[in-house]
């Protein structure tokens, strides 16, 4: 998967509005849990800034993402919901392709 670094430029601020929205969410609610993915996933986010060369920028906006996932289905749990389905979400993505880890 070919990526330009205005593309990754734009997903890093795209997962970092997602990170803090999320992080608003959780003010509220006394989930240890889900507070320590979600400062993983900023973590992850901040190994690489926005616009920086480094191939492996990718990897951690995926590694970001992923926690950013976790968080939403403690989130949902705790309200007693179903578990998130980022394939439900599919229409909404603008990426053709997405790289698996097999691929890296």
């Amino acid at each position: 998967m070919d990526a330009t670094s205005i593309d990754l430029r734009r997903g890093y601020h795209q997962l970092e509005r997602l990170l803090h929205e999320i992080a608003v969410a959780l003010e509220t609610e006394d989930i240890p849990a889900a507070r320590l993915d979600l400062g993983k996933a900023f973590e992850a986010l901040h190994t690489s800034g926005p616009g920086e060369e480094d191939p492996q920028v990718l990897r951690h906006l995926d590694h970001a993402l992923s926690y950013a996932h976790r968080v939403i289905g403690d989130l949902l749990h705790e309200k007693g919901l179903p578990p998130h389905s980022p394939a439900d979400f599919a229409e909404w993505f603008d990426a053709v392709e997405v790289p698996f880890r097999e691929d890296w």
